[in-house]
């Protein structure tokens, strides 16, 4: 967006402008900004979604890439540039898609972001979509001729090799047909070809769809895919999705290491690939019914897996199309930490990390926003979001049937100071480590992280209810579960969350207020502040804002599990009359605030405990 147009906006004006520093200091910035969201840096498209697919420091200022949901050949999605005085400038070559890949190539000192190569002095080249079809959604360095080329993956687990030097492409593998009537009909528009290599090259036959990211290490190139394509799996979260793969040689397909969601997959050397193709830890992020998983191999060809709590089901659903691009990156904290978000949680990942050194991920805090990249620019971590989409897709309900929509699909950046990463919601979560399986005695499960709650509730029972015998084994920070008698139908459960505090009366008048959700089950809701108001709305992409007896909660779309796997958030400053989005905002009650505001009245602790222990009425037992 140009200074003028933003001058037309009435947003800012030129007495308001202030170059900021070379280093970016942020906090001396006069700009407009509502808890670190600036107003005029909102992003648009014309497509059902705008999500924001990377965000990257580069020839002195901020690069980013915006997505459309299903965009092969192109979009009306933009590259953007923020300058240092947080100008934003829209480069007038964008092609559009679904990108998501990013890589800094030292050799050549480039960026590729999305289809975009742009080079030390801030220069940019194209990779045009009849050259490179597809949603390209990872990048990483090349396993034979690393000075010259990378490998960029797609969406439907297509596979290039990217000359970054003369931008020539080869495809290594082809996606599975999905899009090929898209990129067709697109060359047949054109008059052109399909690309070099598409009709010799292998179509791929590995399961999943929804591919998100790629590395490379051990001589092999790993992918991470956390989605299916299936009628099914757009109802059932619990149906087999996704997959973990390699690849290392032309003319072959994917090898499956296994079959369930994974999102990021990268090294320590994060954004530059893996310099240390020989020696760097593989690190792959996914999850399953049960709970987060953490992959890792030393070798390439052996893994060892942890398991971690859910904050938020928010992100399940088999069709991959919750979750955007959780990722692993450094953002500067000098302690030897990453910084990783998984199913709204932002976790310390030790850098070191490996099956010999196993301890250190900490929960810091949870979060609502949904964020598709972020990285450090100047005395801020930048979180690239995924804020309101025109469609709303799956997340369609009949609470919401007279809630103003946008019209335009958005979303912003949101600037964050790092210390205040601690001020969001508290550590909680839930998962198992076995879930309706026949387990036999002595069996033991992974390890599940245990360090960095402050409680925990465990549960391990038949399908009827009726306890098992067992042990929990402590190996530093995790924690392993031992049966020790034969066990149909096995449920291992563990529940985190904060220090129990004091619970507010409900209401004497209307204790509960009841809601019906679209498949027509009640649910019963306790009432702390006597409104019987319910107000639904999608602040954040592909799951709603609930707010109902006094209490703001989370609620996934139905296909991930809806009411049933709803997230307290806290209490409410005040009964919600109005509530909607936009520009990375929302307004409640007329007032402009980030949505992760609303953990800062410090109630999420009461929200929580007090969702937790209402579980009877009249005897009965509810929402269950």
């Amino acid at each position: 967006m140009s200074r003028k147009v933003i001058l037309i906006l009435g947003l800012i004006s030129a007495a308001m402008l202030k170059v900021v520093a070379a280093d970016t200091n942020l906090s001396a910035c006069k700009l407009p900004c509502v808890s670190g969201v600036y107003p005029h840096l909102a992003m648009f498209n014309g497509e059902g979604e705008c999500g924001t697919g990377a965000v990257v420091p580069w020839a002195g200022d901020l690069w980013v890439v915006t997505y459309g949901p299903h965009c092969p050949v192109g979009s009306t999605d933009k590259l953007y540039r923020i300058r240092p005085d947080l100008t934003q400038e829209i480069f007038p070559g964008s092609v559009g898609g679904t990108p998501a890949n990013r890589l800094i190539h030292r050799e050549s000192n480039q960026l590729l972001i999305g289809p975009y190569v742009i080079d030390g002095c801030g220069n940019v080249r194209v990779v045009s979509p009849n050259r490179m079809p597809g949603r390209l959604t990872g990048a990483a360095r090349h396993l034979i001729d690393p000075s010259n080329k990378v490998y960029v993956a797609t969406m439907e687990t297509g596979l290039y090799e990217l000359d970054m030097r003369t931008l020539e492409v080869d495809t290594l593998i082809r996606e599975n047909g999905k899009n090929d009537w898209e990129i067709n009909a697109m060359f047949k528009r054109l008059g052109m070809q399909w690309p070099t290599g598409w009709n010799s090259a292998p179509v791929t036959r590995v399961p999943g769809y929804h591919a998100k990211g790629l590395a490379s290490g051990f001589g092999r190139v790993f992918i991470s895919n956390n989605g299916e394509d299936s009628a099914a799996a757009r109802k059932n979260p619990f149906v087999p999705s996704g997959v973990l793969a390699w690849w290392n040689k032309k003319g072959s397909d994917w090898n499956t290491i296994r079959r369930c969601q994974f999102t990021e997959v990268t090294t320590p050397d994060g954004i530059y690939g893996n310099e240390h193709p020989e020696k760097n830890p593989i690190w792959a992020m996914g999850w399953d019914a049960k709970s987060v998983i953490f992959g890792v191999t030393t070798n390439g060809a052996e893994w060892t897996y942890y398991r971690l709590p859910k904050a938020s089901h928010c992100y399940d659903g088999a069709h991959g199309w919750n979750t955007e691009w959780p990722r692993i990156r450094d953002v500067g904290f000098g302690d030897g930490t990453l910084l990783a978000t998984m199913h709204g949680t932002f976790w310390r990942f030790p850098k070191s990390f490996s099956p010999a050194n196993p301890n250190g991920i900490r929960p810091i805090s949870t979060y609502l926003k949904v964020i598709g990249d972020f990285c450090r620019w100047g005395d801020r971590i930048v979180f690239g979001c995924d804020d309101q989409t025109k469609d709303e897709f799956l997340g369609k309900r009949g609470l919401k049937k007279n809630a103003p929509r946008c019209k335009r699909s958005q979303s912003n950046l949101w600037f964050v100071n790092p210390e205040d990463l601690k001020s969001f919601g508290p550590p909680s979560g839930e998962g198992y480590v076995w879930l309706n399986e026949d387990v036999k005695a002595g069996d033991l499960s992974d390890p599940y992280l245990h360090a960095g709650y402050e409680t925990m509730e465990f549960s391990f029972t038949r399908k009827d209810g009726t306890p098992v015998r067992h042990e929990l084994i402590e190996d530093g920070d995790w924690i392993r579960v031992k049966c020790l008698e034969d066990v149909e139908g096995a449920v291992a459960r563990f529940d985190y969350g904060p220090a129990r505090c004091e619970i507010p009366q409900l209401d004497v008048v209307c204790p509960y207020v009841e809601v019906v959700d679209d498949n027509g089950k009640k649910w019963k809701f306790p009432n702390v502040n006597g409104d019987t108001g319910v107000m639904c709305r999608e602040i954040a992409t592909e799951r709603d804002l609930l707010y109902v007896g006094g209490v703001w909660y989370e609620v996934p779309a139905d296909n991930a599990g809806g009411f049933a796997a709803l997230r307290p958030i806290a209490l409410a400053d005040e009964p919600a009359k109005s509530l909607h989005g936009e520009r990375g905002l929302m307004y409640l009650n007329g007032k402009a605030m980030v949505i992760d505001d609303l953990w800062k009245n410090g109630t999420a602790p009461a929200a929580y405990w007090l969702w937790r222990q209402v579980k009877t009425v009249s005897g009965k037992e509810i929402n269950r």
